[in-house]
């Protein structure tokens, strides 16, 4: 057919000659043309769009540097430096003060090293059975053993020491080093029950034995840190050791299945043995152990121990084959104050402050100055960088948002609405002053930060280091977000977001309840040493779901029963007891309703026990409960805090140490200029509702629209394109057909006879 279409090729013309085709696609260039100008449009955007992404980061990262400034730790960094590396090295954190210190080591901490006697070979077997203990840890030696494979037994036990074995010349050695310094990390060996392998099969003891730990006329066993649990459990032995010991002559039956500390206790008080057993607690690096103690009085007690009982207490031991090493607490002077630790990195002696001990002499103490001095250097640097955050984001905006004036070539976000508004609304609240500070620091200019003619801050760093030295916490409210109260029985704690900046009165705090500790108080006042072994259960909001028993031993005096709730670390942190009006009281460390307890003892209440009794005693604490600015705040213990629906006061908090109901003054908020920035960028660099992110938002709608203009002209074009198409294509058809029949016409009229003029 002429004029058709087959696998898209074209036919038209044939009939007419016309290259209809062409003027197809003339038409559509025409028709297309809006389309040029549409894309135009939307790489425009797209331009508009990245410029807007790079706007946001420069922001966010003002955002970031007025953020690392708003917060008082970037100006309470204290530097420490010590005169003798050598000797000491000191780290601060921001809880560290100003000060100089003359440090004075004698000994540093060591571990612990023993070493075992010669074997013939580390892979050779060793062919004994038995079971020992290394700091209480249960080894089980089989007779396929060999030292290699004890040394990987005792690593993979956990008992805090490290076990190698060293080849040589002479002979294979087993060597054991304590993880840990100090003279409480010497090594506790010992055989279980019956068992003999330490000393004929390891060579790692003698069979002479020694008291581990005397102190005078007394033998103490090692540490533990529970004095309620059985032994078994203690040691984790499946097959719980028993047996019979003697102290000066006298027998005493031990079952680790049923004995605790506290047990061993009584039972050797009450066995007529001239010695006196009580439980001593030791604080070490913030943990509380038990000792059983066996004072002897005149004389120093002796022990037989046929089952290795004592010596799984630690009372005895037997001699070490060879002290590689002795266990030792390093010893030192501060400012002629005597310290003795476990080891050597010192994080308790002085305030926000790591003493690391290098290097020591008995003789002669090591010395070196310690130097804590205001580390102004890091709060410039801030500022520093707040100002270079600032001067790239005016870069940025020269260079995209302004016009030239000699090209009057516009920059892609010149005069756009949304880029000004966050620009004025951080230029203002970079410069402007303070609005509820009336004296002292109010503009960054008093500091140093000024606004340039060219729209960029500049820093004067000595300027800034003066005002630093002159008013420390004027620079700090200068910058950051801070609060002063105007009653010592409040204090400022701290803010949020929603917190907004107190008017020049403050904001008024009255207190309609003041917040109180949870207390309970024993029924009865002792009077006489307990004569029996108590439990106390401690349970309730401040437990949670572990409640505490603590088991008391006989013989234990009212203060010491206020001594062992006090040095327990399962409630020490928690409660605090003392003696109050001769009876024993026990109160929660923290104020509130979330530290309510119960305590009840195992025990009638009498004068020769806690007095505490088998009824027990519900301790409440209640919260601190008011107003601030008239706003509701919730309190927990005694901070209360303004609710989040507050319109001026939502995440103020305040700490209340009020005894009494009343009006306490008024707390005065004040955000500074560093956190007045980053609230402003993070509001309107946020992805949800900033308006940064709206006017993306925007961009991304007109390119859509954009997109869908364009591809609405497309297919009218496609439409056009085939509605011509086919009416050139009936134009050719008609056309043959014309001519068609004119051929045949012809055809017919050559066909026909002529007919002469006038006839034949």
């Amino acid at each position: 057919m002429i004029g058709g279409n087959l696998s898209g090729i074209n036919f038209a013309g044939l009939a007419t000659g016309i290259d209809t085709e062409s003027i197809i696609q003339k038409l559509t260039e025409l028709q297309s043309r809006p389309i040029q100008r549409l894309m135009v449009r939307k790489s425009q955007l797209q331009n508009r769009m990245s410029a807007f992404d790079q706007f946001r980061g420069l922001v966010n990262s003002l955002a970031s540097a007025a953020g690392a400034l708003s917060v008082n730790s970037a100006f309470n960094s204290v530097r420490g430096s010590s005169s003798d590396t050598n000797v000491a090295t000191i780290t601060s954190s921001t809880e560290a003060l100003p000060g100089t210190y003359e440090l004075r080591v004698s000994k540093l901490a060591q571990a612990h090293k023993i070493v075992s006697g010669a074997h013939t070979s580390a892979t050779a077997e060793l062919g004994a059975e038995g079971q020992f203990m290394v700091n209480g840890k249960i080894i089980t030696l089989q007779s396929s053993d060999t030292l290699n494979s004890v040394a990987q037994k005792i690593n993979a036990a956990g008992a805090g020491v490290t076990a190698s074995v060293l080849t040589t010349s002479t002979g294979a050695y087993l060597t054991l080093t304590a993880n840990e310094t100090g003279k409480n990390s010497k090594i506790r060996l010992t055989d279980v029950g019956g068992w003999q392998v330490l000393a004929p099969t390891l060579k790692l003891v003698s069979y002479d034995e020694f008291i581990r730990n005397q102190q005078g006329n007394a033998a103490l066993s090692d540490r533990f840190r529970d004095s309620g649990q059985t032994l078994a459990q203690v040691f984790g032995m499946t097959a719980p050791t028993s047996g019979t010991i003697q102290i000066n002559g006298q027998a005493i039956n031990i079952d680790f299945a049923t004995d605790t500390l506290a047990s061993l206790v009584n039972k050797i008080n009450n066995a007529g043995a001239g010695v006196t057993a009580s439980l001593e607690t030791e604080t070490d690096n913030g943990v509380t152990y038990y000792r059983l103690k066996i004072d002897g009085g005149g004389a120093l007690p002796t022990f037989t121990d046929d089952q290795n009982i004592l010596k799984a207490l630690g009372i005895l031991q037997n001699q070490y084959q060879q002290e590689l090493v002795q266990a030792q607490d390093a010893e030192f002077t501060i400012d002629g104050f005597q310290f003795t630790r476990s080891r050597n990195q010192i994080n308790d002696a002085i305030q926000g402050v790591t003493i690391t001990l290098l290097s020591a002499d008995a003789s002669n103490p090591k010395r070196a100055t310690l130097t804590l001095t205001r580390d102004t250097e890091a709060a410039r640097g801030a500022v520093s960088n707040f100002v270079n955050a600032f001067n790239s984001l005016v870069d940025f905006l020269k260079q995209n948002a302004s016009i030239d004036k000699q090209t009057l070539q516009a920059g892609v976000l010149f005069g756009d609405t949304t880029v000004g508004t966050v620009m004025d609304g951080l230029i203002n609240r970079t410069i402007s002053a303070l609005p509820n500070v009336e004296q002292g620091l109010r503009v960054l200019a008093q500091v140093g930060v000024q606004l340039g003619q060219d729209g960029k801050l500049t820093f004067d760093e000595g300027k800034f280091n003066q005002a630093m030295a002159q008013d420390l916490q004027g620079v700090m409210r200068l910058f950051t977000a801070s609060g002063r109260t105007t009653d010592p029985n409040i204090s400022f704690v701290s803010s949020t977001d929603k917190t907004k900046a107190s008017p020049l009165g403050g904001y008024e705090v009255v207190i309609t309840q003041v917040a109180t500790r949870a207390t309970a108080t024993a029924s009865v006042a002792q009077t006489a040493a307990s004569t029996e072994t108590e439990t106390l259960t401690f349970s309730g909001a401040l437990f949670g779901n572990d409640p505490v028993n603590l088991v008391i031993s006989a013989g234990s005096t009212q203060q010491d029963i206020v001594n062992q709730i006090n040095n327990d670390p399962r409630l020490r942190n928690r409660v605090v007891a003392s003696v109050e009006n001769g009876k024993l009281t026990i109160r929660a460390v923290n104020y509130g309703s979330a530290s309510n307890f119960t305590v009840v003892s195992d025990k009638a209440a009498s004068s020769n026990n806690s007095g505490i009794g088998t009824t027990p005693i519900h301790a409440e604490g209640q919260d601190v409960q008011g107003t601030i600015n008239g706003e509701p705040a919730t309190g927990r213990g005694q901070f209360l805090t303004g609710n989040s629906e507050n319109p001026n006061t939502a995440g103020l908090q305040i700490r209340v140490t009020a005894t009494a109901p009343g009006t306490y003054g008024r707390v005065h908020f004040t955000r500074g200029v560093a956190d007045q920035v980053r609230l402003f960028a993070r509001q309107v660099t946020d992805i949800v509702n900033g308006d940064i992110q709206n006017a993306t938002n925007t961009l991304r709608d007109q390119m859509s629209a954009l997109d869908k203009q364009i591809e609405s002209i497309r297919e009218e074009i496609t439409r056009r394109q085939l509605m011509l198409r086919e009416q050139f294509a009936r134009m050719e058809r008609a056309i043959s057909q014309m001519q068609s029949q004119g051929a045949r016409l012809a055809a017919l009229a050559s066909s026909l006879p002529r007919v002469g003029v006038g006839g034949v």
